[in-house]
């Protein structure tokens, strides 16, 4: 077991896929971080990152979903999975698609629709660099206004997730 536990989270330049994931995006953002372990998977690195979100972390987010569900937006508890959902996912985001380097996180909504991309790629051979990009397409007025508000707290959740997972190779 390996943990990238206060490493850095550094804002790099997204990936020139993201334009796929997302055509006509507004808004795209990168964070990497290096992994102190080799052959960390996507799928291992989404759920260090995602599951297991500190208790004022969650808390913002259920002051988001009281706040968005008088809009009729959907809501996500971060963290929590529920089997009985019917879509996959990955702390409580939807799962759009999955491979060995890359997890695909999100969901359309009237005011915006959002992709979470969790990449892994070798660094060496001790280490993973994990990257975590969020592309995001207004589709509203009401999309641009919530972009723009929660943008301070996306920037410090996403590097706090990133620079506080804790990595774990689990066996084959």
């Amino acid at each position: 077991m390996s943990a990238a536990a206060h490493a850095v989270a550094n804002l790099v330049a997204p990936s020139p896929d993201c334009e796929t994931l997302l055509p006509g995006h507004d808004f795209v953002d990168a964070y990497q971080v290096q992994a102190g372990l080799p052959g960390l998977r996507a799928r291992q690195a989404a759920d260090a990152i995602i599951k297991h979100p500190p208790g004022w972390i969650r808390q913002l987010v259920a002051t988001r979903n009281c706040v968005v569900r008088l809009f009729r937006l959907r809501t996500v508890d971060i963290g929590v999975d529920d089997p009985h959902a019917s879509e996959q996912t990955v702390g409580g985001f939807p799962l759009v698609t999955q491979s060995e380097r890359e997890v695909v996180l999100g969901f359309d909504d009237r005011h915006l629709d959002f992709r979470i991309s969790i990449r892994v790629a070798p660094d060496g051979p001790a280490a993973t660099q994990v990257t975590v990009s969020t592309i995001v397409k207004t589709n509203n007025l009401a999309g641009r206004a919530y972009l723009a508000t929660i943008m301070p707290f996306h920037r410090l959740i996403v590097r706090h997730l990133l620079e506080h997972a804790r990595f774990r190779q689990h066996p084959s």
